[in-house]
Order: structure tokens, then sequence, then C-alpha cells
């Protein structure tokens, strides 16, 4: 399987050239999900007379019997997976319920159709989680997750969760390490063996970008970290260093498991630090050839999300990076309406089910070619939580109208094919995407101000926000006639 999906990989990557496109940590409960390093995203509104850029088609290749490619890459997952999290909140204050276990997890996961999911905490291989001490080992976790039989497909991290670096868990103040060890290189053959199997995806790290908070002198846009790590390098850990030892753990993957697809570390964020200082000094250092993937994160408000994802795409094209796939591993919105420091449109239960197919549609349609949703299971709804209302299901695992909404994308558009932006108008307009499945089928999504003429071809159309009772109502869809489009996305076919 392993090897279809690098060939996968391999040509969808032709193909992007072809068209020319530029393509909470472990202890508590209520730990919080990784943050970018500043406010993610802008969230002013869409500059006034401002149109989105239609980019060509996102395309990807449909199998052909007999080529030898029987799987393809994911397309759609959930990131921040709480295997076996305590809930503080269950009866019996402590205990782990059956909606935080595998069994639960993996069945609702083919439930809803998910193709992947990425940072599964306790149960990831985090260098303190499976390695605590030198040479003591615990897998067990891990084991029962990566291991299991599973529809989705794991995506690792490895080292932690953030500030990744090839320094042991049991080094003392002042042993900071920047270029990879014995201790590193034994932990990370270790893992890669035992893992390779069942692991086609490795993810060096996330949001590596926070080192910055320990550049000498500090830094000006980067707040002291909440959870620093135990050991700090005195002198700054530069994205230049940290490309180095990025290449040189790549290279550990690949001798033991020739088959691996390597991901950049998601980027949190596309600013103006992540893109020409970390990311242009990682390459500086570690060159491009190590990873397969690029990888990033975006919080902001959906109608921002083209203008700034132009700046990534304008980075790889100046950078001879348009050959490599680009993920989207971290995206979402609050269903709290308290809660608007990275949106506010207002938030509400209605609008985070939209944002699930505002914010994947735009990304396929922009050149992502998976795109993995913050969250799965929420974190607790507490006023300092700033990740609260997150979730497709809540704290105390009851399914959201966003749960819904990502079921009705799975099964109505995967695996797709192509994803043509027809409009991309942003907020004040008309925001229309063609998505053809890769059984043929062609379907629209259309949503923002105004009236849209019902396409041609279809005869059915939904709202994305389920009705009250959790289930949706195909009304009868007349091609020519127009209909009335607002914030909710309605998808016709």
């Amino acid at each position: 399987m392993k090897r279809s999906v690098i060939f996968w990989i391999a040509l969808f990557s032709l193909i992007i050239v072809g068209c020319g496109q530029a393509v909470e940590p472990v202890e508590t409960a209520t730990a919080v999900p990784t943050t970018p390093p500043t406010n993610p995203s802008p969230t002013q509104p869409q500059p006034e007379g401002e149109t989105a850029v239609s980019p060509p088609a996102t395309m990807l290749p449909i199998v052909v019997s007999g080529s030898g490619a029987t799987d393809s890459p994911p397309q759609f997952g959930l990131n921040f997976i709480r295997f076996y999290w305590e809930n503080n909140n269950a009866a019996g204050t402590g205990q782990t319920p059956d909606y935080l276990l595998p069994d639960f997890i993996f069945s609702d996961f083919a439930d809803l159709g998910v193709d992947a999911y990425r940072q599964f905490i306790k149960a990831d291989l985090f260098w303190d989680i499976v390695e605590p001490q030198n040479d003591q080992w615990n897998f067990t976790a891990a084991d029962s997750v990566i291991m299991a039989d599973s529809s989705a497909e794991p995506i690792v991290t490895l080292f932690s969760l953030q500030y990744a670096s090839p320094t042991p868990p049991w080094a003392q103040p002042g042993q900071f390490q920047k270029e990879v060890g014995p201790e590193a290189a034994n932990y990370l053959t270790t893992v890669v063996q035992r893992y390779a199997p069942y692991v086609t995806y490795w993810e060096i790290g996330n949001e590596m970008d926070h080192w910055r908070a320990f550049d000498p002198g500090g830094s000006d846009n980067m707040p002291p970290p909440q959870r620093p790590p135990a050991v700090v390098p005195e002198d700054g850990f530069s994205p230049q260093e940290q490309g180095v030892f990025l290449a040189q753990v790549a290279e550990i993957i690949r001798a033991n498991d020739p088959d691996a697809v390597i991901l950049l570390p998601g980027m949190g964020g596309l600013d103006d630090y992540t893109l020409n200082t970390w990311l242009a000094g990682v390459l500086e250092g570690g060159g491009a050839d190590w990873f397969d993937v690029v990888n990033y994160h975006y919080y902001g408000p959906w109608y921002r999300f083209p203008f700034d994802r132009q700046k990534l795409g304008d980075f790889l094209a100046a950078n001879g990076l348009t050959g490599k796939p680009v993920w989207l591993t971290e995206t979402g919105a609050t269903n709290d309406p308290t809660l608007n420091g990275r949106t506010d449109y207002p938030n509400s239960p209605e609008e985070q089910a939209a944002d699930v197919f505002r914010r994947t549609i735009q990304a396929w349609g922009l050149g992502d070619s998976f795109v993995a949703w913050h969250t799965y299971i929420g974190s607790p709804a507490t006023p300092n939580n700033l990740w609260r209302g997150y979730g497709i299901r809540s704290d105390q695992g009851v399914p959201q109208l966003s749960y819904f909404a990502a079921q009705l994308l799975t099964s109505e558009l995967l695996p797709y094919a192509q994803v043509d932006p027809l409009q991309a108008e942003g907020q004040n307009g008309v925001n229309l995407y063609r998505i053809t499945t890769q059984d043929g089928a062609v379907k629209y999504v259309a949503w923002g101000q105004g009236s849209l003429p019902i396409p041609d071809g279809v005869t059915q159309m939904t709202s994305v926000v389920p009705r009250d009772d959790l289930t949706y109502e195909w009304d009868t869809a007349v091609p020519g006639q127009t209909t009335t489009l607002s914030s909710i996305p309605i998808l016709f076919k």
C-alpha cells in the first residue's frame, strides 16, 4: 500500500506542475492544542473591492485499473485526537469515557468517512511519551492506536507537539542539542522500525517556528511560551539550524523506511515571519529534498483565506517548490459566540458547520490536496480556554452540527478528482466551486451574497447545515432558476 501512495503523490505533483498552479500537552484533560505563534491570520474584513484569485483547478489522478496504485493519499481528516484522555467531567473524576477510547473513535471515523488523523497526543510517538528516560520504552498506547485496524491512516508526529529538537527528554539545563546525536538517532531508529509497516506519513515536529521565542534578545512578535520546554537553547535555535536537524532526521527515517512520506513541520500560520524567515531559513539550512509535503495551518476567517494562501503559493513558486503537494493539517473555527479571537462571523454552531465546507472546499480549490479539521473531540467550555468549541463533538462527546456537515462532505464529495473554483468573490459576492468525484459525478458548492442561477446538470440541493432533526432534506433543483445565497453553503448534485 505504501508504494502505491508514493506513486500517487508523485503523480499528483506532476499534475500540479502541468497545471502551472502554485500550488495540549498530555498531562491534563484541560490541556489545549497547538496555537500559532501570534494571533493567527488576520481577522480584518476582506479588502474593499478585492476579489480572490481563482487559480486553475486542483486535480487528482483517477484510479486506473492495472496501474498498481490501489490506494490514494488522504483528502480529509481530523486533527488532535484525545485517545485515553481523562475527562474530569465524567462520572467518576479522572475516568476515560468510552468515546475517548480507540474502539469508539475508529468506529466513528469509519462512520464519518475521514481518511486520516493527526496528533494523537497520549498515543503519538512524542519522544517524552515513548522514551521518557534513556532506553525505557513505553509503546502500549501507541501500539493500540497506530497498529489498530482502522480505515483512517495515522499521520504521526515525531519528537514533540512543539519545540522539536534532538535534545533527549532526560537532558538537564545546559544540555540542549541542535544536531542529531546518538540518543536521537536511537529514538528515531527504534520508532521507525517498529511502526514503518503501519505508518506512511511522518511529520517531524510541529510549529517549530515557535522556537523564535528563544531567539537571542527575545522576539518582538512572540509572547513568552506558556509551556516552555524543560531545556532551552541559550543562544537560540535558528531556522537554519532547524533545517540541518530536520534533514538529518529525514535521512534516518528513509534509511529505516524507504517508502516514508515526510511532512514539513506544520507551519503555525502564513505570516511574514513563518514564510520569509522560518521556512526560508529551513530551506537555507537543510534544503528542500528532505521533505515530500508542504504543511501549514490556518485559523483565520474563511474570507481571508484565499489572500493569505496566495502568500504561500507565491513563496513556493519563487523557491521552486510547486511540485510538492500542499497539506492544510490544521484549520477550524469555534462554535462559541463568546470566543472571537480568530473568527467572529459571529461564531455559532451553524457557522462552524458552514466552515467545514467553506474552509475545505476553498483549500482544495487552491491546491491543497489534504485538509484536516481541528478538532474531533472538543476541549472543556471553560472561560479561560481559548480553544473551546472547536470540536465536531463536544468535550462530552456530543455530536455538533459540524459533525453532520463533515459526514455530508465526505459522503458526497470524497474521493474527489478535481475541484474548479468557478467564482471566488469572498464575503461580499458569489463563491461557486465545481467538484468532480473520482466516480465521475459532478457537484457544486455555493455560498456568499446575491443570487445564483442553478448550475446545469443538477437536480437536487441542500443546505450543509442539517435540519433540527439532524438530517438533510434534498430539495428539487431546476437548472437556470435562481437561488438566493447566504453565508451557509448549498450543496448541489
